[in-house]
Order: structure tokens, then sequence, then C-alpha cells
């Protein structure tokens, strides 16, 4: 179980975040569709854990459909959206690409192509030949991507200390008004900024925000189903702004979607639940005391 978790208040939309430290708080799992806490403004959808788009020759996408590798979390759409930013919590333990997934927020737009700004933390190989920043002994990094139809792939990876493994960091990413650039802030109490960058786009319109749990990029057909109920995750103090300048936490005047990862892309009884979002919940540090600005992500060995 995570030892502590931080929580930050928003100073600018795109500049970082004062942290102090909360107390682990818990979230009931369920069907995040028939929660007493929060109901989803739109059907809860599934993504596979076990099709072809799975494991080693998977793709990154940016999307939530049947046939995307296993992602569980809440998706927001129906707006065109410039903000999304959370304080996620890096599992316990050294990263595996093997059973981890990547934790991030996103601004998406990959309806038809991947195109998407995405920021969070991800597992990785330490090592000599290892995928991990030099240094890292972790197992786990911190990374800005993003990706454009017809772009070669944006990539900025950052060391995590292992001090941080069961402990928050805090993600944002922003497109700037003029539409030619996102600005990416990943930050921990005990490590100070760990990226802080302004990556080039070419004026996309994100017609998503998505906060997910994401084993696309494990080794073998994942999410693994544990030999018994865990957390992978925990996400707080959720935000999501659109163009227009709305503000919200994961909730808002916006549609927003559950994404569960089962096993074949079906929600149950057609498919087998494996990785699933809580219900939304209040962490007491909302936007504006906001609630519905948090959930864990849960895997179950059924």
């Amino acid at each position: 179980m995570p030892r502590r978790i931080t929580k930050a208040f928003f100073a600018a939309a795109a500049a970082g975040a004062t942290i102090t430290t909360l107390g682990l708080a818990a979230s009931p799992a369920g069907a995040a569709s028939h929660g007493i806490h929060f109901t989803p403004s739109a059907p809860q959808t599934a993504t596979s854990a076990n099709g072809t788009p799975c494991g080693a020759a998977g793709d990154i996408t940016g999307t939530w459909l049947s046939t995307d590798c296993g992602k569980a979390g809440y998706v927001a759409t129906g707006r065109d959206f410039r903000f999304a930013s959370a304080i996620v919590t890096i599992p316990n333990h050294t990263g595996s690409v093997i059973r981890d997934p990547m934790i991030y927020v996103a601004l998406d737009a990959s309806a038809t192509n991947n195109d998407f700004a995405r920021v969070g933390v991800e597992p990785c190989t330490t090592g000599i030949s290892g995928t991990c920043p030099a240094g890292d002994t972790s197992g786990w990094e911190a990374f800005a991507q993003i990706q454009e139809p017809g772009a070669a792939v944006i990539n900025d990876f950052a060391t995590i200390s292992p001090s941080l493994e069961g402990d928050g960091v805090f993600l944002s990413a922003y497109l700037v008004p003029t539409g030619n650039s996102v600005h990416f802030v990943v930050n921990a109490p005990s490590q100070a900024t760990i990226i802080n960058v302004t990556d080039p786009v070419s004026g996309p319109v994100y017609t998503d925000a998505q906060a997910l749990a994401d084993w696309t990029t494990d080794t073998q057909p994942a999410p693994v189903v544990p030999l018994a109920k865990i957390r992978d995750t925990q996400f707080f103090q959720g935000r999501f702004t659109t163009v227009s300048g709305a503000q919200g936490t994961f909730s808002g005047p916006w549609t927003l979607a559950a994404v569960d990862a089962t096993s074949n892309g079906s929600l149950p009884p057609a498919g087998t639940l494996i990785a699933q979002p809580s219900y939304l919940w209040n962490d007491g540090s909302g936007f504006h005391g906001m609630g519905n600005d948090a959930f864990g992500v849960w895997r179950f060995p059924f």
C-alpha cells in the first residue's frame, strides 16, 4: 500500500504546484456506472486486455475502444479540451514492464489517427541496456509524449527516485492558447520538478481529456490477472478544462465515461472484468471545492 499521497494546489494552469502531504484515502471499487458516489454521464466502455493490440507487438494509441489494449480510468468527451491534470500514486514497488501500467493524464484527438499529448509515469527496464533513463534504479520513469499524424513522435523522459515509490506526483498537460505547443509538468514533493517542458504541436483540436492506467506497453498480454484484488494507482485532484475555459474536476460540463479493461473488450457478462476504475469520489481538495476529483484503479482475479 502506498505510504502517503501528495496533494497540490494549482497556482496556474501550466505552471506546476505547491506540494503538501495528505494521508492516503481509501476508495471503493465497483462498477462506476452504478456507484452511490457518482454516476457517469455516459455508459461504461471496455477495452480488451488480451486482444491483438496488447503485448510486445501492441500499439501505443490514444484511443479507448474495445479493440484497444487494456485501459482503465475515465475519459471526458463532448467538448474540446486544453488542460488535464491530476496527482497519481506510483505503485509501491520497483516498476515492472511485465505487469505495471502507464499512468497518465492526456489531451487526445485520436478518433482516426494517433493524435495526443500525454504526461505521466511508466515502468521501464533498469541497467545498461535497459529503457530507463541513465541512473534510474526505481524501474519507473516520468514521461511526456506528443503524437501527431505525419509527424515524428516527441518524447521527454526523466528519472523517478526509488523514494517516490508509493508516493504521489503531480501531472499536467496544457495546450497554450495559440495552439502551437503543449506545456508539460511533473512535480514531486521530494524530487522537486521532474519534467517541465514545452513541446511544439500543429494546432490540434483535443476532443478527449483522459485519466487512465494503460497496459499497452506491457511485454505480455496485459493487464496480468492478479492472485488477489489489488489497487494499481489512485488519481487525486483531477482537473479538466475546455478550450472555451469551462473548468471542472473529472466531471464537468462534458460527457464522462468510465473505461474498464476486460478479457475481450466487452463489458460483463460477455467479457470478464480484469481492471476497473472505482467510483469517483471527493478527496477534499477538489478545484473550487468541487468533488468527483479522485478514483482508484483496481485489478481483479476473476
